[in-house]
């Protein structure tokens, strides 16, 4: 079983170097025009329900302690 994942070890055990592979990639490839409006709108679309919960959560716990 190991020797599947032995490559994904591997890389995950030599931090810096996949860190300075990760830097070059992502300086060989900009921003297209529309990424920056894309990525706002996935951080919006995957915080917001954490938020509406945690929000929820907390005004259920306000309404079951001041009621």
């Amino acid at each position: 079983m190991l020797k599947f994942f032995s490559k994904k070890l591997d890389r995950n055990l030599r931090v810096e170097d996949t860190e300075k592979e990760f830097r070059s990639r992502i300086k060989d490839t900009p921003l297209e025009k529309k990424d920056l409006p894309a990525m706002i709108i996935a951080a919006f679309l995957v915080l917001f329900p954490a938020i509406l919960l945690a929000f929820g959560a907390i005004v259920l716990l306000m309404f079951l302690f001041f009621r």
